[in-house]
């Protein structure tokens, strides 16, 4: 597979997870799929959202967006999963929270991981048994890509294959590795960029942890990418309370 041209760190690449509470069915009915993939359609454009790959299972859905306002991602995430909250709840005549989390982000910070994410998203529905290959399944992003139409245009081939002959590519993604990217494996997934931010800007946890200027832009840089203050105060060995304390002062 030819290695991209470009690299894509800090540029707002996102693999979003919504999940049924307690992984119900939340998406089981055909009308269902559809009326999600209807949010999704509705609403992109509004948060100036790019939607690079899609599948709807039965229980979740996983959603791969680009922005350039890592904001707009809560906002089109929100308004969303509020909407389909409210269609489910009426068509299934029931109150109280649907899904499992609000939802779920991963930061994807280089290309090999982003060309990986997309295989991951359209093999889902191969890996749970309900279709032998990618392009049998209706509601993933998979046809949409091979067809070149709905969320697939030029503006996204630019912006994941940069001029390469992007079907070649696409359909030779390796998939050994994409067991890598469950977004599950939150934990897995901070320590990675935790070591893509130690090793891009040579410095070390204990100078971080030492230099408050240092420190400010390291939690500024993680909490971007969506992971929370508790997890970077756990890693360097502080309190919360003395990290948010130095942080306000340099602000």
């Amino acid at each position: 597979m030819p290695r991209l041209a470009r690299t894509i760190n800090k540029s707002g690449f996102f693999h979003i997870m919504v999940q049924g509470l307690d992984k119900s069915y939340i998406f089981k009915k055909e009308k269902q799929k559809q009326q999600y993939y209807a949010l999704i359609k509705k609403y992109y454009k509004q948060y100036d959202i790019k939607i690079i790959a899609y599948c709807i299972m039965n229980n979740h859905a996983h959603i791969l967006v680009n922005t350039s306002d890592i904001l707009r991602v809560s906002q089109f995430m929100k308004i969303i999963n509020t909407t389909y909250s409210k269609y489910y709840n009426k068509t299934n005549n029931r109150v109280g929270y649907v899904y499992r989390d609000r939802f779920k982000s991963q930061y994807i910070n280089n290309d090999r991981y982003l060309l990986y994410c997309i295989k991951y998203i359209h093999m889902n529905p191969v890996k749970a048994g309900i279709v032998q290959y990618e392009g049998q399944y209706k509601y993933s992003s998979y046809n949409n890509f091979i067809n070149k139409n709905e969320f697939i245009d030029d503006d996204v081939i630019k912006i994941v294959f940069n001029d390469l002959n992007y079907i070649d590519i696409f359909k030779n993604i390796e998939d050994k590795d994409i067991e890598v990217l469950d977004i599950d494996r939150e934990d897995e997934n901070f320590k990675i960029a935790v070591k893509d931010y130690l090793e891009e800007n040579n410095i070390t946890l204990e100078e971080i942890k030492n230099n408050n200027v240092e420190l400010l832009l390291f939690c500024e840089c993680l909490r971007n990418k969506r992971y929370k203050l508790n997890q970077i105060a756990k890693l360097l060995n502080v309190s919360i309370k003395k990290i948010s304390e130095k942080m306000s002062m340099l602000k």
